[in-house]
C-alpha cells in the first residue's frame, strides 16, 4: 500500500515539463531527504520512493526529437550539505550495456549518464557530473560543450540490474557555487548515452538549431530548494614530487640528477558563491607531454592549458579576442621561471556580477622577477545578455628590461528577440613601457563587432574587426596576427531542419567569407573563404567535404617576412575530405585526405588515418598517422644581412640585422657581384648595409605516428601510455631575394643552404591511483630521443640531410642518447 501511494504521489507531483512536448518548459521539484542516503547504487531509501521524477527524454542523436529506445527516470534529493541524483536507466537488453572501464574524465565508449547543474541560474554555464556503467567518473564545466579539465570531489555508485542500470550520486554543495537566497531554483539537465544504438538522450532537449544561442540557456529548472546550509568549503592539498633525470653528459656517458620538491594548495569557500584559491611553491608541472610538430609558419604554437590551478575557473577569467586569440593565455605564467606563489579570487554576487582576480609571481630560488595580474568582471543583463571588462598587468624586473605591460578591455553580448539575435563586440588597448631606453614603448588597440542570428536551422552573421599594428597582449595573452581591418560573413544551414532525408540522418553546410586590409597602410590582405559540408548517413557513418581558399583576388602577407614588410602572397586553394565509420562499433576508423595547390607551382598533400578500438572492458587503443608532402612551395627561408666592404659584396655568416654584426662577421662568396644589380632598387637598412628576406622553393616531408593506450584496472587505478614518433625534413632551392613587396629577384649565387632534418621519439607512461577522493598518486616515466642533422650550411657539395630516407631518419632517432625522467607525485586532500 505504501509503494502504491508513493507511485501515485510521484505522478501527482510531476511538473508539466517532466513529460510532454519537447518545447514545454522542463521543471523538476527536488525533495528534501528525511534520512541519511547511502551511495551504493541501490535506491532503497524511502525518500527516493516519494521524490518526483523526470522522464520523457528525447533523442538528440541519432534523430533529433524522436522517442528513445529506452526509458529513463531521474529523481533529485537534497539535504543541508549535498544534492543527490538517483537515475534508473531502463534497458530491455541489460546484457548489452557497455561497461567499459577508463581513466577518470576519459569519455570512453560506454553507457553514460550525466547531470548538468546551473546553480547560479545564469543560463550560461553549468557544472556537469557523469558516470558510466562501469563506475568511471567524469566532471567538468559546460558552456556549449563540456570542458572536463575541472575536477570536483563527489561520490557515485552504479549497479546493473535485470531491467537496466542504476546511478546514484552525492554532490556536496561545496563543489558548486550559488547564491545565499532562502529559496532557490537552479538550471538542470540530464543526458544519457547508449553507444550500441548511437543514442544521445536529453531531458531538456537542446535542438541543434538553438545551440548557438546558448546550450545552458535551454536547460530545464530544478525547484524546491529551500534553506540550504552548506558547510564552508576548506580544502588543503599538500603535494610532494620526487624526480630523477638521466641524460647524456660527455659523449656516451650517462649522468643522473635528482630533485625533490613540495608545496601546498589552499581553497577556502568564503561564502557559497565566493572562493579563494592560494598556492605556495605550486606543483604546476604536467604529467602529459606536449606533442612534437613541424611549424614553418610565422606564428607561435599555442598548447592547451593542463595545469589544475589555471584550469579550474578558467571560464571566469577568459577574454576571447576571436580566432583563438585571448587577453589571457595562462601558459605564459611560469614559462620563463618557476612559479613562487599564486592566488585567485572568484565568484558571483547576488546582483549577477561575475568576477575573477588572479595574481602570480615567478622567479628562481624564490627571488621574484616577473609578476602577473588579471582582473575580470562580467555583469549579467536580463536573462541572456551581459557586459564585462578585463585588466591585465605584467611586470618584468629591471635587470631584464623593466617592462610594464598593461592591457584593458571591455566586451558585450546583447541578445534580442527572445535570444534569436546577438549583437556582440569588444574593445581593447595595450600599453607596453620599458625602463630600458633601448626598447621602444608601444600602444595599440583592437575592436570587434558582430551581428548574428543564433537560432534556427538557417543562421548567419556579419562582423568587422580592427587590430592596430602595435596591439600586443602577448606578455600575458596571445594573438597571432595584427595590423588588419577585416570584414567577414558566415552562413550555416541544416538541411531539412536537421531531420532525416533520403540516405542521410542529417546534413549541414557552413561557409565563411572574409576580406582583410592592413590597418596601417590599407594594403589588400586578401579575400578568402572556407566551405564545409557534413553528412551523417543512415548507417551511422559521417562524410565531410571542405574547400578553403586564400588570396583569391591577390593580396599581401604581412607576416611571412618575419618583420621585414609585406610580400604578394600566392593564391591558394585547398580541398579535403574525411570519412568516419559506424559510430556504434567498438572499432572506428577515420581516414582523411587534403590537397592544396598554390599559384607559382606549390603543391601539398596530406594523408591521415585515425583509429580507436575498445579491445575489452579494460583496454582502449587509439592510433593516428599523418603524412605530409610539399613540393615547390615558394616560401620564406631567412632574413639576411649584406654589406659592400671595399669593392666586394659580403654576407653575414649568421642570420640577423646588420646592427648585430661587425665587419669580421661577414663572409665573401662566389658570384657576389650579382647583388649589385639586385639591390639597386632596394633601400639600405642602415648606412651601406642591407637586410632583406630570402625566399626559396621548399620541399618538405613529415611523418607523425601517435599511439595511445589506456589500461584500467578499476575506476580509480589506470595506466596510460602515450608514444609519438615524429620525423620531418626539408630543403630549399631556386633562391630569390625580395626587392619590394611585389618583386622577387633570382639569386642563383646565394651561398647558404637552409635544409633541415629532425626526428623525435617520445613516450609518456602514467600510472594514476586516486587512493581516496581528491587524493592521487602518480608514477610517471617520460622517455625522449630528439635528433637533428648537423651540416655546414656553406658547404654546397656536402650531401643534404634532406636526402636521408624517411626510414633511415626514423632509425637515427633511436640512435640518439635518450633522456629519461622518473617522477613520483603524491597529493593528499584535507577537506572540511
Amino acid at each position: 500500500m505504501t509503494s502504491l501511494l508513493a507511485v501515485i504521489l510521484s505522478f501527482a507531483t510531476l511538473s508539466p515539463g517532466s513529460l510532454g512536448h519537447p518545447d514545454d518548459p522542463r521543471i523538476l521539484v527536488a525533495h528534501r531527504a528525511r534520512q541519511a542516503i547511502s551511495i551504493d547504487g541501490v535506491l532503497n531509501e524511502q525518500d527516493w520512493a516519494v521524490a518526483p521524477f523526470a522522464t520523457g527524454f528525447l533523442q538528440y542523436e541519432p534523430t533529433e526529437g524522436a522517442a528513445p529506445s529506452q526509458r529513463t527516470e531521474v529523481r533529485v534529493l537534497y539535504s543541508n550539505n549535498s544534492i543527490y541524483i538517483g537515475a534508473h536507466l531502463f534497458d530491455t537488453e541489460p546484457d548489452k550495456i557497455w561497461r567499459t572501464l577508463g581513466r577518470r574524465d576519459d569519455k570512453n565508449k560506454a553507457d553514460w549518464f550525466f547531470v548538468s547543474i546551473d546553480s547560479y541560474l545564469n543560463r550560461k554555464s553549468a557544472y556537469t557530473f557523469g558516470v558510466n556503467a562501469a563506475g568511471v567518473q567524469r566532471d567538468g564545466v559546460t558552456t556549449r560543450e563540456m570542458n572536463s579539465s575541472w575536477d570536483a570531489v563527489w561520490d557515485s555508485a552504479v549497479r546493473v540490474t535485470a531491467d537496466g542500470w542504476i546511478v546514484e550520486m552525492r554532490i556536496p554543495y561545496s563543489m558548486l557555487r550559488f547564491t545565499e537566497a532562502e529559496n532557490q531554483s537552479w538550471g538542470l539537465n540530464f543526458k544519457r548515452l547508449i553507444p550500441r544504438t548511437s543514442e544521445t538522450l536529453e531531458w531538456a532537449l537542446v535542438k541543434r538549431s538553438e545551440r548557438d544561442s546558448g546550450v545552458v540557456s535551454k536547460y530545464g529548472e530544478l525547484h524546491g530548494l529551500n534553506r540550504l546550509r552548506p558547510r564552508k568549503n576548506i580544502q588543503i592539498t599538500p603535494y610532494t614530487v620526487s624526480q630523477i633525470l638521466t641524460e647524456e653528459g660527455d659523449p656516451g656517458e650517462r649522468v643522473s640528477d635528482g630533485d625533490y620538491n613540495f608545496g601546498a594548495d589552499l581553497k577556502i569557500g568564503l561564502s557559497s558563491n565566493i572562493t579563494l584559491d592560494m598556492t605556495v611553491n605550486p606543483d604546476f608541472g604536467q604529467v602529459e607531454a606536449d606533442p612534437a610538430e613541424l611549424n614553418l609558419t610565422a606564428f607561435e604554437t599555442f598548447f592547451r592549458e593542463k595545469r589544475p590551478f589555471f584550469v579550474e575557473g578558467a571560464q571566469t577569467l577568459n577574454f576571447s579576442l576571436d580566432h583563438g586569440s585571448s587577453l589571457l593565455y595562462s601558459r605564459r605564467i611560469g614559462a620563463a621561471d618557476p612559479i613562487i606563489g599564486a592566488s585567485k579570487l572568484s565568484g558571483r554576487t547576488e546582483g549577477g556580477l561575475q568576477f575573477g582576480i588572479l595574481g602570480a609571481a615567478t622567479g628562481s630560488d624564490f627571488n621574484p622577477n616577473r609578476y602577473f595580474g588579471v582582473t575580470r568582471v562580467k555583469q549579467e543583463l536580463g536573462k541572456y545578455s551581459s557586459i564585462g571588462g578585463i585588466v591585465t598587468l605584467f611586470n618584468r624586473d629591471v635587470a631584464y628590461d623593466g617592462l610594464t605591460s598593461v592591457v584593458g578591455g571591455a566586451d558585450w553580448d546583447i541578445r534580442l528577440a527572445d535570444n534569436t539575435y546577438k549583437i556582440s563586440g569588444l574593445a581593447s588597448v595595450t600599453n607596453r613601457q620599458f625602463e630600458d631606453p633601448s626598447f621602444e614603448d608601444t600602444r595599440g588597440f583592437s575592436a570587434y563587432s558582430e551581428f548574428e542570428k543564433v537560432k534556427g536551422s538557417f543562421t548567419y552573421s556579419t562582423s568587422v574587426r580592427v587590430v592596430s599594428e602595435d596591439f600586443n597582449p602577448n606578455d600575458i595573452g596571445r594573438i597571432r596576427d595584427v595590423d588588419f581591418l577585416s570584414f567577414s560573413t558566415k552562413v550555416d544551414l541544416q538541411f531539412n531542419d536537421g531531420q532525416p532525408f533520403g540516405p542521410f540522418r542529417r546534413a549541414s553546410v557552413f561557409t565563411y567569407v572574409y576580406q582583410s586590409i592592413s590597418y596601417s597602410e590599407g594594403l589588400d590582405r586578401g579575400l578568402g573563404n572556407w566551405l564545409r559540408a557534413k553528412f551523417f548517413t543512415n548507417g551511422y557513418q559521417s562524410i565531410e567535404f571542405s574547400l578553403n581558399s586564400s588570396y583569391l583576388l591577390g593580396g599581401y602577407d604581412l607576416n611571412e617576412t618575419r618583420g621585414l614588410g609585406a610580400w604578394r602572397a600566392p593564391r591558394k586553394v585547398k580541398i579535403g575530405t574525411k570519412f568516419e565509420t559506424d559510430s556504434r562499433r567498438q572499432w572506428q576508423v577515420e581516414p582523411e585526405i587534403e590537397y592544396e595547390v598554390k599559384e607559382r607551382g606549390g603543391k601539398r598533400i596530406k594523408l591521415g588515418l585515425e583509429s580507436s578500438w575498445n579491445a575489452g572492458s579494460r583496454l582502449r587503443l587509439s592510433a593516428e598517422v599523418n603524412l605530409n608532402r610539399t613540393r615547390g612551395d615558394l616560401a620564406w627561408a631567412t632574413n639576411q644581412s649584406f654589406q659592400k666592404i671595399g669593392n666586394e659584396w659580403m654576407m653575414a655568416e649568421e642570420a640577423g640585422s646588420p646592427s648585430n654584426f661587425s665587419e669580421e662577421d661577414y663572409l665573401s662568396f662566389n658570384g657576389s657581384d650579382q647583388l649589385e644589380s639586385i639591390l639597386e632598387s632596394v633601400s639600405p637598412h642602415e648606412d651601406d648595409a642591407y637586410y632583406v628576406p630570402i625566399f626559396g622553393r621548399r620541399d618538405t616531408d613529415s611523418m607523425d605516428f601517435t599511439l595511445r593506450s589506456n589500461i584500467t584496472f578499476s575506476p580509480n587505478l589506470s595506466l596510460q601510455i602515450y608514444g609519438q614518433l615524429f620525423a620531418a625534413k626539408g630543403q630549399y632551392d631556386n633562391f630569390t631575394l625580395l626587392q619590394n613587396r611585389d618583386d622577387l629577384a633570382a639569386f642563383d649565387a646565394y651561398p647558404k643552404r637552409h635544409d633541415f632534418a629532425f626526428s623525435s621519439f617520445q613516450t609518456n607512461t602514467v600510472l594514476r591511483w586516486e587512493y581516496r577522493p581528491g587524493s592521487t598518486l602518480f608514477l610517471v616515466w617520460t622517455h625522449s630521443r630528439r635528433g637533428s642533422a648537423e651540416f655546414d650550411p656553406f658547404d654546397l657539395t656536402a650531401r643534404s640531410p634532406y636526402r636521408t630516407g624517411t626510414l633511415d631518419q626514423i632509425s637515427e632517432a633511436f640512435d640518439v642518447f635518450p633522456q629519461n625522467v622518473f617522477l613520483i607525485k603524491l597529493n593528499y586532500l584535507f577537506m572540511r
